[in-house]
């Protein structure tokens, strides 16, 4: 998750947790009357609220809050900001950046932060507690995890990891890995090796493991900077292998939702707009995180954007979509949550999952 001085590591927190109980919080999702009832008082309430922000001259003030720090993984939120979007919506918002002692679910929960940007599968055990925290929008539609290998080690195919040293992060990364070796017919204490891999890809380059876990947009491009040619590795992409898990998504908590669904969806609105701008000129997003925080090169943010805009707008996918809630991905997820033990129970998706605001903001 993070840049070569980056890495997420506010769910590894989360993860080494006590034993979880199944289930997401209780509040169940509003039927499809209620939703469409108040999908159409938020229409009508966004409009008298714009009109009276606009005459008032008065922002709403709202807070995000990260999952690390600032960098182009975010590009979305800064875009818009920079452009006046959310302004334009009648808000005035605080990014929040996140670090290696910040969990978005508790900065959320505690009323910290009003929104957050977390990993469906960390949401989903936040969930499982009784957390009353709802998934609201889902910003990366594909998986940015890798493996991989150099062509010297002929790892073309998951099969081919039997009898190799394989990095893995753990603490929350393993579970698509988990999946992609037993998806191949492999036994991942008996066939090969995993090794705890540093958020580094030195153990690669020196030949210590024989493939390693990377993130499209980080840790595949500190290769690729460190003299590697494209064609010099291979890559195997969660994505192809029927084992991706969901990674960024927006969330609140029920309550603030509830009471705040007009400021919401003008948010979404705006964001939405400032990841449509980051994703079809990510040379422009990459520029501005830089300018919001300059940790990383910015060469390595130009770089992180293009990689990320194509896991918001994969090809094929419509732009003005962004945030879109695919639930057969929510379900695997959630399926592999459990199979790899981060739930006790299987959690039930609709009550975790609230997309009424998203589609009122996608309808204006």
């Amino acid at each position: 998750m993070k840049s070569k001085f980056l890495k997420g590591i506010g769910i590894f927190l989360a993860l080494s947790m006590a034993t979880i109980a199944g289930g997401c919080g209780s509040s169940a999702s509003s039927s499809s009357s209620e939703s469409a009832s108040s999908s159409s008082q938020a229409s009508s309430s966004s409009s008298e609220s714009e009109s009276s922000s606009a005459e008032s001259g008065k922002l709403d003030k709202m807070t995000l809050q990260l999952k690390w720090l600032p960098q182009s993984q975010f590009m979305g939120y800064y875009v818009a900001k920079v452009k006046g979007y959310y302004e334009n919506e009648g808000i005035d918002l605080e990014i929040l950046p996140g670090g290696s002692d910040i969990i978005p679910e508790q900065q959320v929960y505690n009323g910290v932060a009003d929104v957050g940007v977390t990993w469906v599968s960390s949401l989903l055990k936040y969930q499982s507690q009784g957390w009353e925290l709802k998934e609201t929008a889902q910003i990366f539609q594909k998986s940015a995890m890798l493996l991989v290998s150099k062509k010297s080690t002929g790892i073309n195919t998951p099969a081919d990891l039997k009898g190799k040293k394989v990095g893995s992060w753990f603490g929350g990364n393993e579970y698509e890995l988990y999946a992609m070796i037993e998806n191949a017919g492999l036994n991942r204490e008996k066939d090969l090796t995993l090794v705890q891999q540093d958020y580094t890809m030195d153990q690669l380059i020196n030949d210590e493991v024989d493939a390693a876990s990377a993130m499209t947009y980080n840790e595949y491009g500190l290769l690729l900077e460190s003299g590697f040619k494209e064609e010099d590795l291979n890559k195997l992409d969660m994505n192809d292998y029927n084992c991706a898990m969901l990674e960024d998504c927006l969330f609140s908590t029920s309550e603030w939702l509830e009471k705040n669904k007009d400021l919401y969806v003008r948010f979404l609105r705006a964001s939405i707009k400032g990841w449509q701008d980051a994703c079809e000129n990510p040379e422009e997003a990459g520029k501005i995180v830089y300018e919001a925080d300059k940790s990383v090169s910015l060469e390595h943010q130009v770089y992180m954007a293009k990689e990320v805009a194509k896991l918001v707008v994969p090809q094929g996918f419509d732009k003005t979509k962004i945030g879109y809630i695919d639930m057969a991905a929510v379900k695997q997820t959630a399926d592999y949550s459990l199979k790899y033990g981060l739930l006790t129970k299987a959690a039930n998706i609709d009550e975790c999952v609230d997309s009424s605001c998203w589609e009122e903001a996608v309808k204006q």
